[in-house]
């Protein structure tokens, strides 16, 4: 008898929680988008500079940090890190290192989420032959977000800048662009 009991009571134990994981299930809301919140991506990013700039396109690493004012508002800051090379002369090696602070309209909130951004930063060139310098940048693009679950998501975006060279490594006083191609993932958390 008390081994027949002693079986039957974790039985009964375990036939309980089973029966209350549906339960739970079938009461709980489905995940709802966040008034507010935070977004931290990594990326890949491809940097394509115009021909006249002559600084090889190449491939280097992106962070982003956003804040959510709303499931539609965004603030984001990006930085964008690539190592490269001279376009004319191989093995003469440069830095680029892009900071910028950006404006981001999502149009849904949750979901396939495609978006529009433009944002002011500064560009930072590090070249071993010609020295640094740092240039003001204006940047707008846009790009999709595709969530696999409420928080997680993978991330595509093309942005557009230009700058003004200061005579340092690029010609002062000319305009210059070059385009970011990003591709990554991101994770949302809300901020209550």
């Amino acid at each position: 008898m008390m081994r027949r009991l002693l079986l039957i009571v974790p039985l009964a134990l375990a036939a309980l929680l089973v029966s209350i994981g549906p339960l739970e299930a079938r009461t709980r809301r489905p995940p709802q988008p966040f008034e507010e919140g935070f977004e931290i991506s990594t990326m890949f990013v491809h940097t394509s500079f115009e021909d006249r700039v002559e600084i090889s396109d190449d491939v280097g690493f992106s962070g982003r940090f956003g804040y959510y004012f709303t499931p539609h508002h965004e603030a984001e800051a990006l930085f964008n890190w690539v190592g490269t090379e001279d376009a004319v002369f191989p093995y003469i090696y440069i830095d680029t290192f892009h900071f910028q602070f950006a404006y981001v309209y999502n149009f849904r909130p949750a979901g396939v989420v495609p978006y529009l951004t433009a944002g002011i930063g500064f560009l930072d060139i590090s070249d071993d032959a010609l020295g640094s310098e740092t240039d003001l940048t204006m940047g707008a693009g846009g790009g999709i977000r595709f969530f696999a679950t409420p928080v997680f998501s993978f991330r595509l975006e093309y942005r557009f800048n230009r700058f003004e060279g200061d005579g340092r490594v690029f010609a002062g006083g000319e305009d210059f662009d070059f385009d970011e191609f990003s591709f990554g993932v991101g994770w949302r958390f809300p901020s209550y």
